[in-house]
Parts: C-alpha cells; sequence; structure tokens
C-alpha cells in the first residue's frame, strides 16, 4: 500500500520551502516516508558554514488518531536530525543523521557521510528516501488519522550567541508545516 502526493507546501517562515514526491509506503512491518525538500540556502547561512558554524535541520513526523471524547490520540512519532557543516583543512562538507538531537556529549548514534562540494551536501539533507515513521500496527485504516510533518533549521542547537541574533532574522528562518489525513491505498 501506498499513498503519492504532490504538495505544493505553505511555508511557515521567510525561506519558501516545499516537499515534493511525498511518498508513504505500508511493507509489511512499518511506514516508510520518502520524499524530497525543496529550499535554496539564504546567503547568511552559507557564510555561517564557510566560517565553521554547523547547521542542524530537523524533520518530524507524527501520526495521530482522531478520539471524540478527549484530544486526538498520538499514534506514532518519528525525528530525523541532520548536521551540515564545513572541514575548512579538507575541503569537504559532512553531513551526519541521527534519530536524535546532536548533543555537547558526542553525536550518539548517527550516519555520517562526506561531499566534496556544499550542493552535493544540502542534497543530502533534501532527500529523504525510505525513512521508517511508524509500525505497521500504528496504522489503522478504520479510524481517521493525520499525519503531521514538520521542517526546520533548529536553532535550539545552534552556539549560544548565534541563537539569540538568529531567531530576529529572517534569514535564519527555514521552516515547512503541514497536516493532512493519512489514507494509505493498494
Amino acid at each position: 500500500m501506498s499513498l503519492s502526493l504532490m504538495l505544493a507546501g505553505v511555508a511557515q517562515a521567510n525561506t519558501p520551502v516545499e516537499l515534493q514526491e511525498l511518498k508513504i509506503e505500508r511493507q509489511e512491518a512499518a511506514l516508510y516516508l520518502s520524499g524530497s525538500w525543496q529550499f535554496e540556502l539564504p546567503s547568511a547561512l552559507e557564510d555561517a558554514l564557510l566560517k565553521g558554524i554547523t547547521l542542524y535541520f530537523v524533520t518530524e513526523v507524527e501520526i495521530s488518531q482522531e478520539r471524540w471524547y478527549f484530544y486526538n490520540q498520538r499514534v506514532a512519532y518519528a525525528e530525523r536530525h541532520m548536521r551540515l557543516f564545513y572541514q575548512p583543512l579538507t575541503r569537504r562538507w559532512r553531513v551526519n543523521s541521527s534519530p536524535q538531537a546532536f548533543n555537547v556529549s558526542g553525536l550518539g548514534v548517527s550516519l555520517g557521510q562526506s561531499y566534496d562540494t556544499a550542493e552535493d551536501a544540502l542534497n543530502a539533507v533534501r532527500r529523504i528516501a525510505q525513512w521508517r515513521i511508524a509500525n505497521a500496527a500504528d496504522y489503522n485504516p478504520d479510524a481517521k488519522q493525520t499525519i503531521s510533518i514538520n521542517f526546520k533549521l533548529d536553532l535550539k542547537q545552534l552556539p549560544r550567541p548565534l541563537q539569540i541574533g538568529a531567531t530576529s532574522q529572517s534569514d535564519w528562518n527555514i521552516g515547512y508545516n503541514k497536516t493532512q489525513r493519512l489514507e494509505l491505498k493498494p
């Protein structure tokens, strides 16, 4: 079972972001999401990367089920954190992907890849391929379920001095938020 949608995303921030080629598939044990983010980095963010500042992007997916007697019940939740930075000594770009936030104690469990160009590294951040978002048992075709997809530049993981100034600058606001009904058709 799969769902293929073309979403003209409504950007919730100043930098336009779109989710294209969204595909949600139900395989034997899980629901998988594939798609690609379409956005360009503002020049302020490109300059920050070249000066050694790491950028963190987070994608959050929540599946909830409507209930008439109380708030909607969260059925599944998944996060995908991407860390993008430039290594000036090797002149290489590095992207790390993790299911949890990166913190000062280390990378935790993450997958890393190096790239020769900034565009190749940014394409890795933009691409989502077969990301497991829920167990197959979490999807109930008889219930009204919604899926919420949220993508943003995570300002909370920036160095503290940048957190203060970045929130007021529109170049640092990259985001996308969409909620819709979840229906998987054969």
